[in-house]
């Protein structure tokens, strides 16, 4: 496990994805995604994690970088998801193949 920092595409595309998530945007969400992660990541899905986080998200968060591993050909990359109310916390846990994402969990 690597925990200095992700290199910036990464970065980019979990701030997209956060954006998205923060907003409701789901076209925004589909732009950083490949062809697996836009097919399997319905609108419905989205809409059932997002809308939860909406609130929490507009109060304010922040993200603790734990660092990546190499697990086949995904490079995962793992935070934490704080927010301003100091309530509960999660872990984004998001998989790359090459500059896509391929997989996002909140957890």
């Amino acid at each position: 496990m690597n925990s200095t920092n992700p290199p910036e595409n990464v970065i980019n595309c979990l701030q997209t994805i956060l954006d998205a998530t923060a907003t409701g945007n789901y076209e925004l969400f589909l732009t950083v995604g490949d062809s697996d992660y836009k097919t399997d990541i319905t609108k419905e899905i989205f809409d059932q994690v997002s809308s939860p986080l909406i609130p929490r998200m507009s109060e304010g968060y922040t993200t603790t970088y734990f660092g990546d591993l190499k697990q086949g050909e995904t490079q995962t990359y793992l935070w934490k998801l704080s927010f301003a109310d100091h309530g509960h916390e999660f872990i984004v846990r998001m998989g790359m193949k090459g500059d896509k994402v391929n997989l996002i969990w909140i957890t």
